[in-house]
């Protein structure tokens, strides 16, 4: 029984568009979890990268968007709360420095805040409140070396999705 015309028609788009979509030059290797040994989850595991299939991650930028701010007694808060909440499976090191700025910097805030509110805690994720997610991304924001601000980051969607992440290296 043959197809009709416009059933052919869709599945050549849709092989041209995807084709088209495996071309992208702004590729990038997802951000690896690497977890300390006394992790609730048990040993060190690295997240894997199948390089064999065409998956691939397209990485959004934000670079006409300003710079997020927060204030110096948020991050304060978000060190305790890293050294409580996080500092358990992650190594400090692991979010400060070369691969966290290669990996966020030029990014929406938003997107960091809904990768790190909907998967952690790891053995609990969403369990923390929001000012303590904030507290969280402003002290990574502090430890990279972002510009302080008046005023703290708000667990407010647009405000968030408005503002990109701009961190360096001393």
């Amino acid at each position: 029984m043959p197809l009709p015309r416009w059933t052919a028609l869709v599945c050549i788009v849709a092989a041209v568009g995807c084709a088209g979509a495996a071309v992208a030059t702004n590729v990038r290797r997802p951000l690896g979890a690497d977890l300390t040994s006394t992790a609730p989850t048990g040993a060190p595991a690295r997240l894997r990268f199948d390089s064999s299939s065409s998956a691939r991650m397209i990485r959004s930028t934000a670079a006409n968007l300003p710079a997020a701010t927060y204030s110096p007694v948020q991050a304060e808060h978000g060190e305790a709360v890293f050294k409580r909440a996080c500092a358990p499976c992650h190594a400090p090191t692991q979010f400060v420095g070369q691969q966290f700025v290669e990996s966020w910097n030029g990014r929406r805030l938003f997107d960091f805040y809904a990768l790190v509110r909907s998967t952690m805690p790891l053995n609990d994720p969403g369990s923390l409140k929001d000012d303590e997610y904030l507290g969280v991304l402003a002290y990574l924001l502090k430890a990279n070396h972002a510009q302080a601000g008046p005023d703290s980051l708000r667990p407010d969607t647009t405000a968030l999705r408005a503002k990109k992440i701009a961190v360096g290296l001393p």
